[in-house]
């Protein structure tokens, strides 16, 4: 059961839990409420773009670059552990969510890819006003896909590379049976 405050929420009323909320809300302070705002619209993002919530939460976007697919997150508060670098697991969120984003673009239909290893290497700390994730295809066998990541701050920084290695789910057409 989700707790919201102590209160176990999975008794009460959706309209409960929508004042508890409101309440909350109006007890942040503008900093919380503001990552309640990117929360929001990461879901209103969601339901129009159809990327998962992660994507936009960390608001990814493709750019341009030389590499077989390359992306960017801007780097804010909400993504800093408490020695002011981003944290570890967000970087290496990031470089999965890269990889497999480049490999679902090279695959047809509503096929879909799933990581089934990766390794990742810390480099430097995650500073500056964004990362930058370079990737690319390295080796394709039937279903198995394998792809490597770097992962660099503006500055051209390297701050992780990531290896991973990603499973092609084909998704047959759907039959109609009569």
């Amino acid at each position: 059961m989700t707790k919201f405050n102590n209160v176990d929420l999975g008794t009460y009323g959706k309209e409960y839990k929508k004042k508890r909320m409101i309440e909350s809300i109006q007890g942040m302070s503008d900093r919380e409420f503001e990552m309640v705002l990117k929360a929001v619209k990461a879901v209103e993002e969601m339901r129009e773009n159809k990327y998962p919530f992660m994507g936009n939460f960390l608001q990814l976007e493709v750019v341009d670059s030389k590499e077989d697919f390359s992306c960017k997150m801007p780097i804010s508060r909400d993504l800093l552990n408490p020695y002011r670098i981003v944290y570890g697991g967000i970087t290496a969120l990031f470089a999965d969510m890269a990889m497999g984003w480049m490999l679902e673009e090279l695959i047809e239909g509503k096929d879909k890819v799933v990581t089934l290893d990766m390794n990742v290497n810390y480099h430097n700390p995650g500073r500056g006003k964004e990362l930058i994730a370079h990737c690319r295809l390295n080796h394709r066998a039937q279903n198995i896909m394998q792809a490597s990541c770097r992962i660099e701050n503006e500055k051209g920084e390297v701050i992780v590379t990531a290896t991973a290695t990603f499973l092609h789910l084909i998704r047959a057409p759907r039959v109609d049976r009569y």
